[in-house]
C-alpha cells in the first residue's frame, strides 16, 4: 500500500525501489526502515511511498493508505490536502541549501548560541546519499565554492568527503553519517575567532596563528555535550590538524594516538582546501591534488586513508571524458592500480594515445 511518509515508523519494509534523479535508488525495495532512512526520505522532500502491510517483526502496520488514482489529479489532491510530489532537487540545489543554512548557523554561534546538531543533520543527509549514488557530483565540489564564502562551502564539503572515505574504508553506514557530521562540525570553533582575522585575505602573522590554532578546541566544546556525537566521532573533531609527525595542533599528538576518524576528517580538509580557490591563492586539480599530498605530505597521514582518497578520486572508469591541463579534451581508456591518478588517455577528435605516467608534466585538471 502507498502511505504518507510522515505516518512511516521504524520497522516498515519498502515495496519498491524509491528513485531520485539518479539511476541508483534512494532507498531500495525489501529495505527495513529506520529513523535515518525516514529522515533522508523527508530531507529529499517524498511525500509517498510503498510499503508491505506488514512490518519486519511481522507485526501488521497500520496507516491510512493513500488512493493513487486520486492523489495524481489536482482536484482531488485539493480535496483531500495531499499536494503532488516535487521532484527531488539538483546535487547543486542541496549543496546551496546546506552552505546556507551553515552560514546562518555560524552567524549564531558568533552570536553565543548552541549548535543546532539536528539542523545540520537534516541538511547534509541527503547530499550524503546523493554523492553516495552519483560519484560524479565528487567531482564538481572544487567547482562549487567561491573564496569569499569558503568557510560555508568548506564544512559542507568536508563533511561530504569524510563520509566517501569512511565508506571506502568499509565503515557502516551510521558510523559514515557520523563522519559527515564530523567534517561538518569541525571548523564550528571558528566562530570564536575575531572577524578581521576570518576576513583576512593575506598571510597570517605569528600571534594570528596561535590564535587559529585554538579552533579545534573551540569546536570541540561547542559539541562535546552532545548526546547525537560518538565519543570517538568528537575526539576526530578535536584532532583534525593533528598530524602523524608531530607537526601538527593543538597537541602536537604523534602516530598511534591520533585515531583513524581524525585522519579522515584530516585528508578530506587538506584535499578540499587544496582543491578550492582562496582569497590569496589558486586551487589545483583534484588529481594534481592527490599528487601534492602524495609527496610533499608524506609521513603526515596514515597511508591506508591516502589510498582511500586515492581510489575515491583517482579511479577513473574506462569512457570517462576528462579535461587535460593543456586543454585537450581525453577520454580515460585504462587505469593502471599503482598509477590512479595518470591513467592511459585518448584525445577527442584526435584519437591520439597519452599515457599520463609518462606525460608528467600533464595531468587531468577536470572529469567533463
Amino acid at each position: 500500500m502507498k502511505v504518507r511518509v510522515k505516518d512511516l515508523e521504524e520497522g516498515c519494509v519498502i515495496a519498491e525501489n524509491i528513485m531520485g534523479l539518479t539511476s541508483k535508488p534512494i532507498v531500495r525495495k525489501n529495505t527495513m526502515l529506520t529513523t535515518l532512512h525516514i529522515e533522508v526520505l523527508q530531507a529529499f522532500q517524498i511525500k509517498h511511498i510503498a510499503v508491505s502491510t506488514k512490518k519486519a517483526d511481522g507485526s501488521i502496520f497500520f496507516a491510512e493508505a493513500v488512493d493513487e488514482t486520486l492523489s495524481n489529479q489536482k482536484s482531488e489532491d485539493t480535496e483531500t490536502g495531499f499536494a503532488p510530489e516535487k521532484a527531488p532537487k539538483s546535487f547543486e540545489n542541496l549543496y546551496t541549501d546546506a552552505v546556507v543554512l551553515y552560514k546562518n548557523e555560524f552567524s549564531n554561534w558568533q552570536a553565543g548560541s548552541k549548535v543546532d546538531i539536528v539542523a545540520l543533520k537534516k541538511s547534509i543527509l541527503p547530499l550524503v546519499e546523493r554523492v553516495s549514488s552519483d560519484q560524479l557530483c565528487l567531482y564538481r565540489l572544487h567547482q562549487l565554492p567561491e573564496a569569499e564564502d569558503y568557510l560555508s562551502n568548506h564544512s559542507v564539503s568536508v563533511g561530504l568527503i569524510s563520509s566517501l572515505l569512511a565508506k571506502k574504508l568499509g565503515c557502516s553506514q551510521g558510523l559514515c553519517i557520523q563522519m559527515a557530521m564530523a567534517g561538518l562540525l569541525a571548523d564550528t570553533g571558528m566562530a570564536k575567532m575575531p572577524k578581521s582575522l576570518l576576513d583576512k585575505s593575506s598571510g597570517l602573522s605569528q600571534e594570528e596563528q596561535v590564535e587559529i590554532r585554538k579552533h579545534p578546541v573551540y569546536s570541540y566544546q561547542f559539541i562535546m555535550d552532545s548526546a547525537l556525537l560518538k565519543q570517538d566521532v568528537k575526539r576526530a573533531i578535536y584532532q583534525h590538524h593533528e598530524r602523524l609527525d608531530g607537526s601538527g595542533y593543538p597537541k602536537g599528538e604523534k602516530g598511534n594516538h591520533i585515531t583513524l576518524y581524525s585522519q579522515i576528517i584530516a585528508l578530506a580538509d587538506v584535499y578540499h582546501a587544496m582543491t578550492t580557490k582562496r582569497l590569496y591563492r589558486s586551487k589545483q586539480s583534484p588529481f594534481k591534488a592527490l599528487e601534492t599530498i602524495l609527496e610533499d605530505e608524506f609521513g603526515k597521514f596514515d597511508i591506508v586513508v591516502v589510498k582511500a582518497l586515492q581510489k575515491l578520486i583517482g579511479n577513473l572508469a574506462t569512457g570517462t571524458r576528462v579535461e587535460l591541463s593543456n586543454g585537450t579534451l581525453a577520454e580515460v581508456i585504462y587505469t593502471q592500480s599503482e598509477y590512479l591518478s595518470r591513467p592511459i588517455v585518448k584525445t577527442i577528435p584526435v584519437g591520439d594515445i597519452i599515457d599520463l605516467t609518462r606525460q608528467r608534466k600533464l595531468y587531468i585538471d577536470r572529469v567533463v
